[in-house]
């Protein structure tokens, strides 16, 4: 159902529950959030099971003791989005597997699938959440570098109307309600 969702309570319910394996690997998660960022108009579920996915994944393809990030900012380029960025310091993919990854079922490699375990539909699913968001989610990786996912939504709420004036983007809001999300 979308709703205006609260971005930080959806942030905070996710990091406290990947938090726990990150640990166990000694994985450090870094969190950075734009301040203008606060309501978004969402499907809260869906967006923590987007983020559960590729921080999880993210954790996953990490060795013990890397680093794991999920930054959320504002993109004004055209239209105004939102974009969750996670990024990892794990193993990367392969340039020529990149371009299958959002397909389900699919997976870099058996081997790796083997080692670290899965079914392959965790970024198909990422995918299509956002396109029904009106959004789009992207990856850059490099082998033995880590992976950049950035999952790219449409940033509008209740009552909102957006304005181009120049390189910058005028909102006027009328008090957005906010939902808090919980785990």
């Amino acid at each position: 159902m979308i709703d205006a969702v609260d971005v930080a309570a959806v942030c905070d319910a996710v990091l406290r529950l990947v938090q726990p394996t990150a640990q166990k690997k000694a994985i450090v998660i870094d969190f950075q959030r734009a301040a203008e960022v606060k309501v978004l108009m969402a499907d809260g579920r869906r967006l923590k099971q987007m983020l559960i996915n590729l921080l999880s994944n993210a954790i996953k393809f990490t060795a013990q003791g890397g680093r794991v990030g999920l930054e959320v900012a504002v993109d004004e380029a055209t239209i105004p989005e939102i974009s969750f960025t996670v990024w990892d310091t794990g193993v990367g993919i392969p340039e020529e597997a990149q371009e299958h990854l959002f397909e389900p079922f699919v997976q870099v490699d058996s081997s790796l699938a083997r080692r670290y375990e899965g079914t392959g539909l965790g970024l198909a699913l990422v995918k299509r959440m956002a396109e029904l968001h009106g959004g789009q989610v992207t990856v850059e990786s490099h082998v033995g570098q880590g992976s950049r996912f950035v999952v790219k939504l449409p940033w509008h709420w209740p009552g909102a109307s957006c304005e181009a004036t120049g390189d910058a983007i005028e909102r006027t809001v009328q008090t957005p309600t906010v939902v808090p999300v919980s785990v």
